[in-house]
């Protein structure tokens, strides 16, 4: 436990370190180096590594994605066509070593991962302002560790009924409810404090609309669940306990941004059709 929180204590340094350079080419940097770092777990883990021009083009695919613009999406869309051509012509030359479906995983995940990553470069560019933009990337974060937070102490405590026994045994339905309703109380905790924060030391006052975000913090929750639960179902089925040990109690990237990968597109999307700022 007390690695774990130590552990947890340096990430969110480094998190509030990278945020304070938010308007910088930093953030895509650091976007850069944790596509590649759960990519590589990833590909580890589903023997994609081991075909090295493979897994060589999905990391250059990958770590291109954080520096694009939803201002112009037609480069992204070439780029995913050119990507997907490149697999099939490494296929061709090497196809009495790389299986199709070892092509496909590697595709799938390499676009999901560095699809999500990218998306926290993509609020930034949509967001009004840089406060705004900070407060939607603090809700894809605190959407999942705060579940994560919650579900993990109100299922020591409470824990009886097993949520997903063979995907992930120590998950209870009494944590995940525990982390739902967790999420809801922090996630108005944060904006109230963030909020406070602006007007003392920013001198901007943010009209953020709580009812709404009491309305979705459930459903990023939920999905930041269903994030941690699907990275579990693809460590089960390939009999491994962590993605890496990287983070010392926490194991890997993929073990810690898990769940971020699924409430940062959400956030992105959210920002569009359902805004928190009045």
């Amino acid at each position: 436990m007390k690695q774990r929180v130590t552990t947890a204590l340096v990430g969110l340094v480094i998190f509030f370190a990278v945020l304070s350079l938010y308007h910088t080419i930093f953030l895509n940097i650091a976007a850069l180096v944790v596509v590649f770092l759960a990519l590589y777990e990833m590909f580890r883990v589903t023997g994609v590594a081991k075909h090295k021009p493979l897994a060589l083009c999905c990391y250059l695919f990958g770590c291109m994605m954080p520096f694009t613009t939803t201002n112009h999406p037609l480069p992204i869309l070439c780029g995913i066509a050119i990507f997907a051509f490149l697999l099939f012509v490494i296929l061709l030359i090497w196809h009495d070593r790389i299986d199709f479906s070892v092509a496909a995983v590697a595709f799938a995940a390499t676009a999901a991962i560095s699809t999500a990553v990218a998306s926290i470069i993509w609020i930034r560019q949509l967001s009004p302002g840089r406060t705004e933009g900070i407060f939607y990337t603090l809700l894809a974060f605190g959407f999942a560790w705060i579940t994560d937070t919650g579900a993990f102490l109100f299922g020591i405590t409470l824990g009886k009924h097993k949520l997903a026994p063979k995907l992930s045994p120590k998950k209870t339905v009494e944590g995940a409810i525990g982390g739902i309703v967790t999420c809801v109380l922090g996630t108005l905790l944060v904006a109230g404090i963030y909020r406070w924060v602006c007007g003392i030391f920013w001198k901007q006052y943010l009209d953020i609309n709580y009812l709404r975000l009491v309305l979705i913090a459930p459903i990023g929750s939920v999905l930041s669940m269903i994030g941690d639960l699907s990275a579990s179902l693809i460590k089960r089925q390939r009999g491994v306990k962590d993605y890496g040990s990287l983070m010392p109690g926490h194991g890997g990237i993929m073990d810690r941004f898990d769940s971020v990968f699924f409430t940062l597109p959400f956030i992105f999307l959210l920002m569009q059709l359902f805004p928190i700022f009045n």
